[in-house]
Order: C-alpha cells, then structure tokens, then sequence
C-alpha cells in the first residue's frame, strides 16, 4: 500500500460573492486548466478508495476534488470544466434539500442563500462522471445531536439518495466538518470513507473515516495557487493549518487567561 500524499481538494459554491465558501467561476476553471496543463490526475474520492482498497500505488499528481452541499452553479461553472478536461468529482448532497436553498442554521455570516442541486441536476453531474456522496439529511452539525438524532442523519441520507438517484452511495462528508469517535463509529457502519475539514492532505494510512482535506477558500489567490503542488505550496498549507490550530485554540487560551486574572 502506498503513503503517498494526496490533495484531496473541497469546493463549494462557484459564484462571485466572495464569502468564504464561494470560489469564483473564473478562477475555479483557471485552476482546474492550470492542473491540466501540469498533468494532474483530478478524480472522485470512490477512485481514491479504490486504489487503497486493492493496495495500489496512486498515480504521481493525483488530486481528488470534492464539493460540498451541492449547489445548483455547478451545473453551469463546474460541470462543463470537468468535462472539457475529464476530470471527475464527487459532490456531497444533503437528502433533505434537494432542490431547495442552504438555509440551514449555523452558516457563518456573509454566506449567500444559494439554490441547490435538484434530482434531475445531480443526475446531470452523474451522468457527467461525477460521484454523489452523502452530507446527512439536514446540514446538522451531528456532535450536537443524540445518537438516535445523528444515527437517523446519517442513515436516512444515504438511503434517500439512493432511492432518488438510483446510485450507490458510499462517501460522507460531516457538516461543518464536525465529529467525534461515536459519529464516526455510526459513519463507518454505513459508508466506505468519510472526509471532514482538517486541513492537510490525505494517506493510505489515515483514518477513513476522518480523511483530511484541502480548502480551497487559502488558495483563491491568482498569485498562491501556482505555489499548489510546489514545495513552497506545502510550506504554505502547513503554515494556514498551523493558524487556523492557533483560531481554534484563541478562546480556550482566553477563558484560561481571564480565569487566572480573577482569581
């Protein structure tokens, strides 16, 4: 089995709004032509899978490239990108919307209301080569929710796409990118791999069900994506994961701080 790294990249939505989970159009397919022109191998994440599952070494300049929430722009921004280049993708859908808007709770602010795919839409990315994975039944972030609640997100999702699209699911994707060891133990009863928000690139030997990702709001620059690939890109993803590390932490370290003030 190989440990050679792999990008695996998330996307969500390509539109021009500039909130942190839109790419726009125009540089979405001036990164995607700039990895075809540097030979890039960009396919669905069951390709990856695949490839480990049968102990396979992954082709040099493999990226996986994956959207979230499915939003209806892909048809006319991604889809023909994918298929002028032949690359492929797996899009994460949330069962419970299909057709409708990612209006669920918990979006950061500045984020757009933002139609998303249809049946009929994720049976065109389907039919373009592309992968549906799953992103629960409601966009819920499952750590919060009971084991009942989270189990039932989980399931139900699965089997609703399965029923409307007549196609196997088998990737998830965590909403927010939010976990624990008891949801990825339910994950794992259900799908093949789940990918969540840490942000680096992916191995054979990582857990499966906690496979890390690439966020591709760090590389919407024209001037950094060139670095992607590049000994100076990994020096910067490496430097973005260490502050975001550094985020996470900021209000622990805070409480700690004033805690000690007060006392």
């Amino acid at each position: 089995m190989t440990d050679a790294a792999v990008p695996i990249l998330t996307y969500h939505s390509l539109d021009d709004s500039g909130s942190v989970i839109s790419t726009s159009p125009g540089v979405f397919r001036a990164q995607m032509e700039l990895m075809a022109r540097r030979g890039y191998r960009v396919i669905a994440l069951r390709e990856l899978l695949d490839a480990w599952d049968r102990a396979e070494p992954v082709a040099p300049n493999t990226v996986v490239l994956t959207f979230d929430d499915a939003t209806e722009n892909l048809l006319p921004h991604a889809l023909p990108v994918l298929s002028a280049l032949q690359f492929r993708a797996t899009i994460f859908a949330v069962s419970g919307k299909l057709g409708g808007v990612n209006d669920w709770p918990g979006q950061a602010p500045g984020i757009p209301r933002l139609p998303l795919l249809s049946r009929s839409g994720l049976a065109e990315c389907i039919a373009a080569g592309c992968e549906i994975g799953a992103h629960t039944a409601t966009h819920v972030r499952l750590d919060t929710l009971s084991p009942s609640a989270w189990s039932a997100e989980v399931v139900v999702c699965r089997e609703a796409l399965e029923s409307t699209l007549g196609v196997s699911v088998t990737s998830f994707a965590y909403p927010f990118g939010h976990s624990n060891a008891a949801v990825r133990a339910t994950v794992a009863q259900h799908y093949r791999a789940a990918v969540g928000t840490q942000l680096r690139v992916a191995a054979a030997t990582d857990d499966r069900y906690g496979l890390p990702r690439v966020e591709m709001y760090y590389w919407r620059s024209p001037s950094v994506f060139p670095l992607f690939g590049h000994r100076a890109g990994d020096w910067y993803l490496r430097v973005r994961a260490a502050a975001r590390a550094v985020r996470a932490v900021a209000p622990l370290l805070d409480a700690v701080v004033h805690r000690g003030i007060g006392r």
